[in-house]
């Protein structure tokens, strides 16, 4: 009972913190090539196909059309632990590809229909058993951090209408996370789960100056699965809580060629205080276990710019400054999260009706020393001593999309 116990500590661990990304927790921000360009502030943007995925209101600007893109990240995450032997770097895929779309059409004069695809959250991260000098041996062994994977798509409808100088949408967002994965030394559990959130926003243009705001509403995505172990399988099940995001920005288009767009991001990571992972009804249904996690919704300042070089090329850059959710409290190395910077650029390349991009993003993460003074009891190591050491971390992200719009 109490190695089973053990593994499900694992395993809830990992729910709660499915890998290192580059943005807040394990969100991924980029939603299209043009975003990651401009550091993703583009929630005010009435002019790029690529900011429809960010607020979904901007469709009333534009006939119609649509934006298909390829992102691929890759991140670098070591770790220095304290009365280790050495820096370990955590595996990770060379290259984890994402793939894009928003799609938009007029169906009224003052109403549009479009739909995105997406992967807001996600990532891949895997420790070596020998990483955590506390978990590499004995029972604790059980609870070493060594795999967690998380592929989760967004299929989000949309309808938009504008009214003068101002548009409204209002949509859903549905959430497949149809992967994941999550490995101790011990045991390896499975599985997937869906739901349903909604999102509503709203765009206003007057002159050069544009003003947006979107809202993504909580959900509460159910998982089901298996634990596997050397003493069998069991069903279990969870819930893996999504954050509330909003997002305000203001544009302004300076001149004809120069355009600058801020925005302000918060997140609500509060909503992980704690979670629980029973037993499925067939294997009794109990609790097996709660615990806590403390985060902080954060927030993240974005600033984004484009420059027109000729009528058929644009230039975009940007730069933004992320805060971290999770707290000291009950850190984790399954996130070993940070305070961070990105800094990005790109260009597009119109073609008639259709238009090529290409963006570049670096994200640098503050590094984190971590000391607890809360030591491993054999329980939860989150928050211990057990995570004790200096972890870096970094990324690189680039994105190429296809668009065209409609006449």
């Amino acid at each position: 009972m109490r190695l089973r116990t053990s593994i499900m500590s694992a395993v809830l661990i990992a729910v709660a913190g499915l890998g290192a990304a580059h943005a807040s927790g394990f969100a991924l921000a980029e939603l299209s090539t043009a975003g990651l360009s401009e550091a993703d502030a583009l929630v005010a943007n009435t002019a790029s196909m690529g900011a429809l995925a960010y607020n979904p209101a901007a469709m009333a600007f534009h006939k119609g059309g649509y934006d298909l893109g390829l992102l691929g990240i890759n991140l670098h995450t070591q770790v220095t632990p304290t009365g280790g032997t050495g820096t370990f770097v955590a595996t990770t895929p060379h290259w984890e590809t994402m793939p894009n779309l928003f799609w938009a059409s007029k169906i009224a004069p003052h109403t549009r229909f479009g739909f995105g695809i997406n992967e807001p959250y996600g990532m891949q991260i895997a420790w070596a058993a020998q990483t955590f000098p506390t978990l590499a041996q004995g029972p604790a062994s059980a609870l070493a951090p060594t795999f967690t994977q998380l592929r989760l798509f967004d299929v989000a409808p949309s309808f938009s209408y504008r009214f003068g100088h101002i548009a409204v949408d209002v949509g859903a967002d549905y959430y497949d996370a149809h992967r994941v994965v999550l490995g101790t030394p011990a045991a390896t559990v499975s599985g997937s789960g869906d739901q349903v959130g909604a999102h509503v926003g709203a765009l206003g243009q007057w002159g050069t100056v544009s003003v947006g705001a979107n809202y993504r509403s909580a959900a509460n995505v159910p998982l089901d699965g298996t634990l596997a172990s050397h003493a069998g399988s069991i069903p279990v099940n969870a819930t893996l809580h999504l954050p509330w995001q909003f997002a305000l920005g203001v544009r302004d288009a300076l001149n004809t060629k120069l355009g600058v767009e801020f925005d302000f991001d918060r997140t609500g990571w509060s909503r992980f205080s704690n979670i629980a992972v029973n037993a499925a009804p067939v294997a009794g249904g109990a609790t097996v276990l709660t615990s806590t996690y403390d985060w902080q919704s954060s927030n993240a300042y974005r600033l984004g710019f484009h420059y027109a070089l000729s009528r058929d090329v644009r230039l975009r850059a940007g730069y933004a400054y992320d805060v971290a959710g999770a707290t000291s409290a009950h850190f984790s190395a399954r996130i070993p999260d940070a305070n961070r910077q990105e800094f990005s650029f790109g260009a597009s390349q119109r073609l008639g009706t259709w238009s090529l991009s290409a963006g570049y993003m670096y994200v640098l993460f503050n590094t984190r020393t971590y000391v607890s003074n809360t030591a491993f009891n054999g329980g939860d190591p989150n928050g211990t001593n057990a995570y004790d050491g200096t972890y870096k971390t970094h990324a690189q992200l680039f994105g190429i999309s296809i668009g065209r719009r409609f006449s």
